[in-house]
């Protein structure tokens, strides 16, 4: 017996609107978060032999920031000579009153951020000491160990490189939040 053509009709478009509402699957990703805004680096380091050694340097972008105060630059870290510092990096936004402190938002995005040190000159050696949480984790940099030689005055060049998915341990890929010069003398 032979099926009237409105089956054959009826089943056509029950299948086109079946196939029709099949979605494609696409797999979404989180946005990748944004650069920091950040207008202060400050580098703070107690001397391990002599805790009362606290040296700070910082350096604030005074042209984004209203009406600056006068003492806010300290470009210069003096340390003594074979000793070992720990360091803490510390971001601040001084647009916000209270200045606001972006290091605690670094941290909860370390798996994003590394710091990289580049000396010029001093003899001193920076060893990262902080961990992410990326499986192998990797080297942060908000926390450091700073080794200081013979006297010797040079440059410290510090950058807050941002490397949202691409971050492998080096300071090649991404963007620099931060890239800042500090006067380093060791005497």
């Amino acid at each position: 017996m032979k099926k009237p053509f409105w089956v054959f009709a009826t089943a056509l478009l029950i299948m086109t609107a079946f196939d029709a509402c099949k979605k494609d699957e696409k797999i979404v990703s989180p946005p990748v978060p944004g650069n920091e805004f950040l207008t202060t680096v400050r580098l703070i380091a107690t001397n391990t032999d002599d805790p009362t050694d606290v040296q700070i340097a910082s350096i604030t972008d005074t042209t984004i920031i209203p009406n600056p105060p006068d003492s806010i630059d300290h470009h210069d870290l003096v340390l003594k000579a074979n000793s070992t510092y720990n360091v803490s990096v510390e971001f601040l936004d001084e647009t916000k009153k209270p200045a606001g402190d972006v290091t605690e938002d670094i941290y909860d995005r370390r798996n994003y951020h590394l710091l990289c040190f580049t000396p010029a000159g001093p003899n001193l050696t920076v060893k990262r000491t902080d961990k992410d949480t990326n499986t192998p984790s990797l080297e942060v940099g908000l926390q450091d160990l700073f080794t200081t030689g013979l006297a010797s005055a040079g440059i410290l060049n510090v950058q807050l490189r941002h490397q949202p998915n691409a971050k492998n341990g080096s300071c090649d890929p991404g963007s620099s939040d931060a890239d800042v010069d500090f006067n380093i003398t060791i005497k």
